[in-house]
């Protein structure tokens, strides 16, 4: 087979083992035998006459070649999709992949809400991470939007909305009486958690770290059963929690949320998935002026 003659099926096997970084993975997208995978990866490879993947047992790695071919074929598969779209007039399909920080996938509800319904046909996948951990996603190839509440030295990214941050606990809970306060709090890492504990050693107010967790759903296990007080964004705030007065605990930020795009945003599906999520997230925020 001759370098010019590599087929779509070939580029789409490629990509799904590539995003994956495993080939039984691949398979089971796209729906075939792992071996019919390792063939087509193969073919490709023998096409170009170049090494793409760098196989262990457990996982791939893509080599230089396999990097530069990655990112053109993306962008051909999506350029396909395109172009189907507009000639078929059956409107936008196929894949978005977001990368979503615990905090911020708080608006994903509403946003899907309105996504599914201007385009019904593209699925979406999500992946829940640190903030840190979604750009590092975005930057590997492995999403196509990141939606974070914190920047992490990371050049770019557009601020979509933000949201004041706030101490809650559970309704019916006195966890805000006690002496020293016991805060559910992010990991080291977060910059909700060094904000807060920034505003406790300056107003001189007594805390203990109850408890801790790299997520949410962590925290709000000691939260919900009135065990301890957290900070969160207002937008988080349900009939479940109360927000404690600043008369109590020290006043704390404004913080905003960030949408950052990979070099495909270009992409109508990236493109479309972006710009409901602009459009949506300020109508949700307490606080939209920025």
């Amino acid at each position: 087979m001759q370098a010019s003659q590599f087929s779509l099926d070939l580029l789409r096997s490629f990509v799904v083992v590539a995003e994956t970084q495993n080939f039984t993975r691949a398979a089971e997208q796209l729906n075939c035998v792992q071996s019919a995978v390792s063939t087509q990866i193969r073919k490709l490879e023998e096409s170009l006459q170049s090494r793409l993947l760098e196989r262990t047992k457990r996982q791939v790695h893509l080599t230089d070649e396999g990097r530069t071919l990655l990112h053109y074929a993306q962008r051909i598969l999506r350029l396909k999709e395109e172009a189907l779209a507009e000639i078929t007039h059956q409107g936008l399909s196929g894949r978005i992949r977001v990368g979503v920080s615990d905090t911020s996938m708080i608006y994903m509800p509403q946003i899907l809400k309105v996504f599914a319904k201007k385009h019904p046909m593209i699925n979406v996948e999500l992946r829940c991470e640190r903030s840190w951990i979604a750009l590092d996603a975005l930057e590997a190839g492995q999403v196509d939007l990141a939606f974070v509440t914190q920047k992490c030295g990371r050049k770019g990214g557009k601020p979509v909305g933000q949201s004041p941050l706030v101490w809650a606990v559970l309704a019916q809970s006195n966890a805000d009486e006690m002496d020293p306060v016991p805060l559910a709090i992010f990991a080291p890492g977060c910059i909700y958690r060094k904000a807060a504990l920034d505003a406790l050693e300056k107003s001189h107010k007594a805390y203990r770290l109850a408890y801790e967790s790299p997520s949410r759903s962590g925290l709000d296990c000691a939260v919900n059963s009135g065990l301890a007080v957290t900070v969160i964004p207002k937008d988080y705030i349900d009939e479940s929690l109360r927000i404690v007065s600043f008369d109590k605990l020290p006043v704390l930020p404004v913080f905003k949320t960030y949408l950052f795009g990979a070099s495909n945003q270009n992409s109508p599906t990236v493109r479309a998935f972006g710009n409901i999520l602009k459009e949506v997230v300020p109508s949700l925020n307490h606080a939209s002026d920025f």
